[in-house]
């Protein structure tokens, strides 16, 4: 082939739907803790297509790409490291550096630094896979932004602030823009954001945040807040800043509302997270019984909301450990356990911050952001 023809090759390559199907199924059992399964299969994949292909193929790499993330989620992060890093060159050689594959394995590997703690190392690579996105796919790309979430993840553990704030605004920007003020994203970009400002004690600004991704998707099932209608009424994550005049035998407007994730336009997983979030920041602030009203909210149905939940492209959207953790209390890992895990606060790892309260012991925990990987270009 001349130059030309390989040029338009690469520039037309995309993953096979084979591999995309595989890659769906590989997670699936991983996420079920068949690893025995998960890996190889994968294995498996990956010596089929270096014999129909050669190792220098750029489904070779996408391959690695699955595989190594298989062993990230095994703890294995210096196998999953060498196999990323493998992908990484295959996919300059064979499709440039500057093609979105690139990008993909450039960030992978990021997210992979950030769970080890090496965030300096992590840095320059999430840098290099915004450019090449914002490059490739113009600033304006809902991938750009999703960058950007991943790059203000690892300015936040390096205690950036005025540049995480400022990634964050402007995925929030491209969000509202290309997707529109209720798309899913929005809300857990808030919800990122207001963990930030938690960081720096800003507490009225995160308090700010988290109302407005509770009043958007309250708003979206019982119609607007207005002075004296039902829908204020019922709106109860209200009562932390809102007064109630309701006789304390009346009963908790939380009977109905706790129906609410079923219609909200709002993925329930983040309306669950944020109302978990808002309780916990009203903890700190000393409103203990408005965050115990919330607490008894969220019990009551987050067990509806994760079924519902488990079975929808939300749960493939956040991930298996997203999901899960949201329906189960924290335990402390053994103490050799404890050494082995990095301490990726922001959750590139499982780890989440935790708020106590001499009040009561079994209290919501501030959710922290996840890291969004991209296996696929």
């Amino acid at each position: 082939h001349s130059r030309d023809d390989a040029g338009s090759v690469v520039s037309m390559y995309e993953i096979p739907q084979r591999l995309r199907t595989l890659h769906n199924l590989v997670i699936q059992y991983a996420s079920q803790g068949r690893y025995e399964v998960a890996v190889p299969l994968c294995k498996q994949a990956l010596e089929d297509l270096e014999k129909s292909s050669g190792r220098e193929h750029p489904d070779v790499a996408t391959m690695l790409n699955i595989l190594a993330l298989v062993y990230r989620d095994q703890q294995k992060f210096k196998e999953a490291g060498v196999l990323l890093s493998e992908a990484l060159n295959i996919r300059e050689r064979t499709l440039g550096k500057d093609h979105p594959a690139v990008a993909a394995t450039l960030n992978n590997l990021a997210v992979l630094y950030g769970k080890r703690g090496k965030f300096k190392e992590a840095l320059p690579l999430c840098k290099r896979a915004l450019a090449i996105r914002e490059k490739v796919l113009g600033p304006d790309h809902p991938d750009v932004a999703k960058q950007l979430n991943n790059l203000a993840l690892l300015c936040q553990n390096e205690k950036r602030y005025d540049e995480v704030e400022e990634y964050y605004e402007r995925a929030l920007d491209i969000y509202r823009k290309t997707l529109g003020p209720d798309d899913p994203n929005v809300a857990k970009t808030l919800n990122n954001l207001a963990s930030c400002y938690l960081r720096q004690q800003k507490f009225k600004k995160a308090e700010m945040l988290y109302r407005q991704v509770l009043t958007a998707a309250h708003v979206k099932e019982f119609g607007p807040l207005d002075d004296g209608s039902d829908s204020k009424e019922k709106a109860a994550w209200m009562l932390g800043v809102e007064a109630v005049d309701a006789d304390e035998s009346q009963q908790s407007p939380y009977g109905e509302y706790g129906g609410w994730h079923r219609a909200a336009k709002v993925d329930s997983p983040t309306v669950t997270t944020t109302l978990k979030n808002l309780c916990a920041l009203y903890r700190r602030q000393g409103k203990h019984e408005a965050a115990e009203s919330l607490e008894n909210c969220a019990m009551r149905f987050r067990k509806r909301a994760l079924d519902v939940v488990a079975n929808s492209k939300v749960a493939q959207m956040l991930g298996p450990e997203a999901v899960a953790s949201m329906g189960q209390p924290q335990t402390q890992p053994p103490m050799e356990e404890k050494k082995r895990k990095n301490r990726f606060s922001v959750r590139f790892s499982r780890r989440k911050d935790s708020t106590s309260s001499p009040h009561k012991s079994n209290v919501c925990t501030l959710a922290t952001p996840s890291a969004q990987e991209t296996i696929m270009a």
